[in-house]
């Protein structure tokens, strides 16, 4: 081993530190693929999930409009199952909306337990 004077130690040290540094980013990096890599099937059956259900509200939304057009004629039962289905989706948005920014309060998360 060589004697390195005290620059040359403070510069092996700063390298030593970089390193390190670049070795925790690869290591946090392969970490969160290896996550996703796991989580990515369940993602797929999520979004196909979703993509069902949507299916099945258009199919919904037209079996009401075409249930109700007998009785108020096809465009009033188009408008009465909009106004219905904005309401609903207003809600919920408000509702989500109102969780998201009530949980992510800087008040509640101090007087946490």
């Amino acid at each position: 081993m060589e004697k390195l004077g005290l620059s040359g130690l403070i510069s092996r040290l700063f390298q030593d530190a970089l390193d390190v540094v670049a070795a925790e980013i690869r290591l946090a990096r392969a970490k969160a693929f290896a996550k996703l890599r796991v989580a990515q099937t369940g993602l797929i059956l999520l979004a196909a999930a979703l993509i069902v259900a949507l299916a099945a509200m258009v199919g919904l939304t037209i079996g009401l409009v075409l249930a109700l057009t007998p009785l108020v004629g096809g465009l009033a039962a188009g408008i009465i199952i909009f106004i219905v289905g904005l309401a609903i989706a207003g809600l919920l948005g408000w509702a989500g909306a109102s969780r998201i920014t009530g949980e992510t309060s800087t008040e509640k998360v101090e007087k946490a337990p």
